[in-house]
């Protein structure tokens, strides 16, 4: 089938699951408060108006700010980004979400984000990260525009490198920081970007808590980080993943991140390889002026197209979600 012909039957049978019409996206931001403390949520929605252009930062957006919620019941999608991230990193894949009748909700992980890292790197971090995915989704159904609107049938999660291992969690995988510990202490030479980010804080031995929440019925993991997942960790998981492999992702080596998982995960997950792209091809392109400020996250390698994988990256997920919500009625 033609390249054009597949993402028109793509955006068809995702608008008759979503039971959207084509329209506009709106975006605004709200707060959440978690562990004691305050957390951006960048949240995208179908509208009836146009989208025209939101400036956010240095980012320009197809979405209108503060646009009315379009009528129906639409599904939620949590995006979660990856450490030294932010809740604009994969605008452009929450914006087609909302095109085809989804919310999309990007918290900015307190502790875990450019602006502020107290976290990263710590046990705790694993914790929290999941812990403020939960609260997302409870702010989200508790809002008075938004709670009534969402389908609680049809929730589901995005999450990339930590923010995937952060979505495994919420569908019942369980971290343990002693196989953590021994992956580091045997294979750092062979794993160093990801063992060379460790520090103290938080706990240091044993499985994490039970950071399930069977509210999410389907998750998206791309590039996930995996190497703190042992035999066992994905046995109480009955909600199906899709795993993105990036095959020349040098911060998560193979085999100890997403081949880990979809082993561990044995026929619940559903491997989809990208031999090209890069740890940090999902992020969603840089203006260019920030390019040499941001670094190797904003850098592709030469012949490298990030937006073209971005396109196909994000049918790939829509199709995923169709397959496990199927189609709806309004």
């Amino acid at each position: 089938m033609p390249v054009k012909a597949f993402a028109a039957a793509v955006l068809s049978l995702a608008l008759g699951m979503s039971g959207a019409r084509a329209g506009g996206v709106g975006f605004r931001d709200i707060q959440v408060a978690t562990d004691g403390e305050r957390m951006a949520i960048a949240v995208w929605y179908p509208s009836a108006v146009s989208s025209g252009r939101t400036i956010e930062g240095p980012f320009a957006m197809k979405a209108a700010r503060d646009a009315p919620l379009a009528d129906g019941r639409f599904g939620l999608v949590l995006i979660s980004h990856g450490t030294g991230g932010g809740r604009l990193n994969h605008r452009g894949t929450a914006i087609r979400l909302a095109q085809v009748g989804y919310i999309a909700a990007a918290p900015e992980h307190s502790g875990d984000s450019w602006r502020d890292g107290r976290y990263s790197g710590t046990a705790a971090n694993w914790v929290r990260r999941p812990r403020q995915l939960s609260a997302t989704l409870d702010r989200l159904l508790a809002d008075p525009e938004f709670g009534p609107r969402i389908d609680p049938e049809h929730i589901a999660a995005i999450g990339h490198s930590a923010g995937g291992y952060g979505v495994l969690a919420l569908i019942g995988g369980r971290a343990d920081m002693s196989i953590l510990a021994r992956h580091c202490t045997v294979f750092r030479d062979r794993d160093p970007a990801f063992c060379n980010y460790g520090r103290p804080g938080g706990p240091v031995d044993g499985r994490l808590p039970d950071l399930t929440d069977r509210r999410i019925r389907a998750a998206v993991a791309v590039a996930p980080v995996g190497a703190l997942f042992g035999p066992g960790a994905f046995a109480g998981v009955t909600a199906p993943a899709q795993i993105h492999r990036l095959g020349r992702d040098t911060v998560l080596r193979r085999p100890w991140h997403e081949d880990n998982i979809v082993r561990l995960m044995g026929g619940r997950a559903r491997l989809v390889n990208h031999p090209k792209a890069h740890h940090f091809a999902f992020i969603a392109p840089f203006p260019a002026a920030l390019i040499d400020e941001v670094g190797e996250p904003a850098r592709d390698p030469p012949g490298f197209d990030r937006r073209a994988f971005l396109d196909r990256i994000d049918r790939q997920i829509l199709t995923f979600l169709n397959s496990v919500f199927g189609a709806r009625r309004r």
